[in-house]
């Protein structure tokens, strides 16, 4: 009986155990940056520009998603959103999307799956105001862990004649549980990945093969139009070119020792998009959004009990203005040397890290040396290998990396929430 007893209880510690593993949620994020997706069964008078920039509009930073026209009766435009990172597997959280309109109107919101077509969530949006949408997802849905293949988004009620812009932007999963319906099915997620394979690949070559996503994310559109790539790139030898504000973006997320995890989460991607947007010739370095979202793709799969360390390592020119009008302006040289993780949250106490030359972009022949500090001291992280971080508490945490290469030391602090 006594041996009956102990059974089950093991048992019960199991099931318990594999449920908190499903139960897991990862933010994601569908459409950011400009990123190009597809719209299928579209009634919207024109198809949508995934780039579009008219300038800083409350909380949508360009570029993002536009859709535009009129028709010359009244009724609904809708379309369904096929976007990177998705199918993914959900279960509750929110679905966050930010809008704007020209027009009063009436947003509507669904979502598509294996569960078929949701309801329709509404939102009224006045004229010319950014407004975040916060969807929660059971209420479409319900409770259980679904497939998630496709965001629906519409007008309803268009006026005719009436010529209407919507724009969308920061379209993002706040509970995103894996893309693999067996991940952790077995044990634990860092079981899963102790026969992690790394990549041969040079990170000097832009080439990048996806490696743990269907395909990979399409570039980000680029700054300058060709005729200014060649005026500029004729005169200046560097392959990416900021303004002096970007930047100083770029030197304040490397250096900021106060960030949100979500912060430091965001920070890589944001740094390395401002260097690939201001790009003057395309495939000087890997793609570091698709970078980005493999490593989340793989920090999902295993629960986010595992995860590649993201580097970027580029060299790039920033323009000095000389007056107001920025008439005259000089051209500086910099150096990003920067870190990242692609999730801001870890499943437990233990964290374990893959340096991967995959997960690194940069227009220079080396890798940068890797060093972490845990148990009071720097512990060097050879190309190739993994680390593993042990956290005292839950809770917001730091990780602190140094990065070494070519004569330059970086020192970073990362910052995850523990669960």
């Amino acid at each position: 009986m006594k041996n009956r007893m102990s059974r089950c209880a093991a048992l019960i510690g199991t099931l318990l155990s594999l449920s908190s593993f499903a139960q897991v949620c990862n933010e994601v994020a569908l459409y950011k940056g400009g990123e190009t997706g597809r719209m299928e069964s579209s009634t919207f008078p024109e198809n949508p520009e995934w780039s579009t920039n008219w300038g800083k509009m409350g909380s949508l930073e360009p570029p993002y998603i536009r859709w535009s026209g009129m028709k010359n009766v009244s009724g609904d435009w809708k379309g369904s959103l096929v976007l990177n990172q998705l199918p993914t597997y959900v279960k509750g959280g929110d679905l966050h999307l930010d809008v704007r309109t020209t027009q009063n109107a009436k947003v509507g919101v669904w979502l598509e799956g294996d569960f078929g077509k949701s309801p329709m969530y509404y939102q009224d949006v006045a004229a010319n105001s950014s407004k975040t949408i916060t969807v929660p997802v059971a209420s479409l849905v319900g409770e259980n862990r679904v497939l998630l293949q496709k965001v629906g988004i519409g007008l309803i009620n268009v006026p005719a004649n009436q010529y209407t812009t919507l724009f969308a932007d920061n379209i993002r999963l706040t509970c995103s549980v894996g893309a693999n319906p067996e991940a952790s099915a077995s044990g634990s997620a860092l079981q899963a990945t102790a026969d992690y394979i790394y990549s041969d690949v040079v990170p000097s070559n832009a080439a990048r093969k996806s490696r743990f996503m269907r395909s990979a994310a399409p570039a980000t559109s680029a700054a300058y139009d060709i005729a200014a790539r060649d005026s500029l790139g004729a005169t200046t030898g560097f392959s990416f070119l900021l303004t002096e504000s970007e930047h100083l973006q770029v030197n304040r997320y490397v250096t900021s020792e106060n960030l949100t995890a979500q912060q430091s989460r965001d920070g890589w991607f944001k740094v390395m998009y401002l260097i690939e947007r201001n790009r003057l010739k395309d495939s000087v370095i890997a793609n570091p959004k698709a970078l980005f979202y493999e490593a989340n793709a793989f920090a999902a799969s295993s629960e986010n009990e595992a995860m590649p360390i993201l580097v970027g390592d580029v060299d790039y020119g920033y323009k000095v203005c000389g007056d107001t009008a920025c008439g005259m302006a000089r051209v500086m040289g910099a150096r990003a040397l920067v870190a990242g993780l692609p999730s801001a949250s870890v499943n437990g106490s233990v964290l374990k890290l893959h340096y991967d030359p995959y997960f690194v972009t940069t227009n220079r022949a080396s890798v940068p040396a890797l060093e972490i500090y845990s148990g009071g001291k720097w512990n060097p992280v050879p190309e190739k290998s993994e680390f593993i971080v042990n956290f005292e508490s839950a809770g917001l945490q730091k990780l602190k990396v140094r990065l070494s290469e070519g004569g330059l030391t970086v020192n970073q602090t990362l910052f995850v929430e523990v669960k």
